[in-house]
């Protein structure tokens, strides 16, 4: 059984575009219709339309367009049966027998809800528990915290209101050689929310000696596990609002911190982030600071978590919890306040990296270094922003005391081979030719690229007469000189062209560091020199020092300009 054509019609009649919208965006009125920074890509002009003669929105930049349901589907990364029942409720329409199969699973759900709460609710022993660990009576029902009794308590119930197979279905309930039995038993229970609200499924915390410490819902019509974030539901509006998440492991995690006014946070349910969670959780956060368990486990998914967030464009950082263990420790022995001072000194991404490098690697042999370095530039190939990922190989070069094109390793070795073998030309062509294509593209930043970089430090003939032409105004196209450049290079600006963003202001830097990097190092073996034959080294200092300052000052002026 589908829903019909005319309840669809009748949602959208009910509730109108830009009420809507204007509960997710802050958009204003210009002519007939609304406007505002689309929130599907990267909009520095807004560029998101917002049409109520016609019901839809179009973004001009990323093509984007749609209804209501498209849009809640697009925003909150739902299904279309998920985006229904969202706009159902806020429309005050009933959808009936909707996907009868999967109601059933969200009606069971929500049965379980309620018997698990209520069996928490009389039961002393799990209560008390809960107020050691510091949780209230508020939070408890807010969350609704349960109880799973043992034996196959919610069998006997469930089955007086539905079907066996539905229960079975719904993972709650699971067939043994013995018959069947109760998924979840003995155990305090969270249920999982959906994004629009619904109970989707459970994870039980161990409450006796046997088992897994915890268990949780399998894979349901309704549940995929690695797709959701605990609570989320709760708090999405809060880190929407600060445009940060603070990104936790645990339920006691989640819930301490949010007992305790913090409300921007999530929990990846006790597992590494998923490329699910990680895709869902950027869709309202543009910064995360994760908050994982200070142990082995704990590191090794932070390490692997920060780069699935880098590559969505998210700015990652990374809180210490000192001689704590958690964020919940953190709120049962020092309170908030020690919790948010450990948030406030929250290291950025690379700093962090390149600590657990020195702790894992003896930096001082060139095994432990190349492998360190191997390890950061993986977490460098994954920063989106290409200005960004060359100001930080600049911090790592400085950090490591290495040369910045030993940063360069590419994320498949496969296809290091076939650049290679395709591209025989020098890394300085290859930095020319880059920025020749940026500025060719980013006309808003040519001004401060030639600030930068003068038809003097350009070597290609050719390409340094296309720059003079454009600082003098002149347009130039790619066809223009194309014809000018051997295949190799060819091949190069193509592939070049193809990079999902572009910056003339990260190629002009990254141009300049690596004429002022070789200069630095040729008045260096100078100075070697100098110093070998007991000659008079404070001139090539002076210069050295110059050459130093003036890379630092040209980085600093590039940052000004993002």
């Amino acid at each position: 059984m589908s829903i019909s054509e005319g309840v669809v019609q009748q949602i959208k009649d009910t509730i109108n575009i830009v009420d809507l919208i204007e509960e997710y965006l802050p958009i204003k009125k210009v002519g007939k219709n609304y406007r505002t920074n689309c929130p599907f890509h990267q909009d520095d002009t807004p560029s998101f339309y917002v049409s109520p003669e016609l019901n839809i929105f179009h973004c001009f930049g990323c093509g984007k367009s749609g209804d209501i349901f498209t849009f809640i589907m697009e925003y909150d990364k739902t299904s279309f049966s998920e985006a229904l029942r969202i706009l159902a409720n806020k429309a005050g329409i009933e959808i009936g027998g909707f996907e009868h199969k999967n109601k059933i699973l969200y009606l069971i759900h929500d049965f379980a809800c309620e018997f698990y709460h209520k069996n928490l609710l009389k039961s002393p022993k799990v209560l008390e528990y809960l107020k050691k660990r510091g949780n209230t009576e508020d939070t408890i029902g807010k969350f609704k915290l349960g109880f799973a009794p043992s034996g196959s308590e919610f069998l006997k119930e469930a089955k007086k209101e539905f079907k066996i197979d539905d229960l079975i279905n719904s993972g709650l309930v699971k067939k043994t050689v013995s018959g069947l039995k109760d998924r979840f038993f003995l155990r305090l229970m969270f249920p999982l929310f959906s994004i629009s609200g619904q109970v989707i499924g459970f994870g039980g915390r161990r409450l006796s000696k046997g088992g897994a410490k915890y268990l949780n819902s399998p894979d349901t019509p309704i549940h995929k596990k690695g797709k959701n974030l605990y609570s989320l539901w709760h708090t999405k509006e809060e880190i929407r609002k600060n445009e940060s998440a603070i990104l936790v492991e645990g339920y006691f995690d989640f819930l301490s911190l949010y007992q305790e006014g913090v409300k921007n946070t999530a929990a990846c349910l006790g597992t590494s982030l998923t490329n699910e969670q990680a895709e869902l959780l950027s869709r309202y956060a543009d910064e995360v600071i994760i908050f994982f368990d200070k142990d082995a486990a704990g590191r090794a998914a932070t390490l692997r978590s920060l780069g699935m967030l880098l590559n969505l464009g998210v700015t990652v950082k990374i809180g210490n919890t000192g001689s704590r263990k958690d964020p919940d420790e953190i709120i049962l022995k020092g309170g908030v306040e020690e919790f948010k001072n450990f948030l406030s000194n929250a290291s950025d991404f690379i700093i962090y990296t390149l600590d657990r490098i020195k702790e894992d690697y003896d930096l001082s042999s060139p095994i432990g270094l190349s492998k360190g370095i191997e390890r950061v530039s993986i977490v460098l190939s994954q920063i989106r922003d290409p200005l960004k990922k060359e100001l930080y190989k600049e911090i790592v070069s400085r950090k490591l005391m290495i040369r910045e094109d030993l940063l360069n390793i590419e994320k498949s070795t496969k296809t290091s081979v076939i650049a290679n073998k395709t591209i025989d030309i020098s890394d300085r062509e290859k930095i020319e030719l880059g920025l020749f294509y940026a500025i060719t593209q980013k006309v808003e930043e040519r001004e401060v690229v030639f600030s930068i970089i003068s038809d003097e430090d350009i070597s290609n003939p050719y390409l340094k007469k296309a720059f003079r032409l454009l600082k003098k105004g002149e347009e130039i196209e790619i066809d223009d000189i194309i014809q000018s450049l051997s295949k190799n290079q060819i091949d190069y600006l193509l592939r070049e062209s193809q990079q999902p963003e572009i910056s003339a202001l990260s190629s002009a830097l990254r141009l300049k560091n690596y004429l002022l990097d070789n200069l630095i190092d040729r008045k260096r073996r100078e100075l070697q020199k100098v110093e070998e034959n007991g000659g008079d080294e404070s001139m090539l200092l002076k210069e050295i020092k110059s050459l130093i300052e003036e890379r630092v000052r040209v980085s600093k002026e590039v940052i000004g300009e993002i």
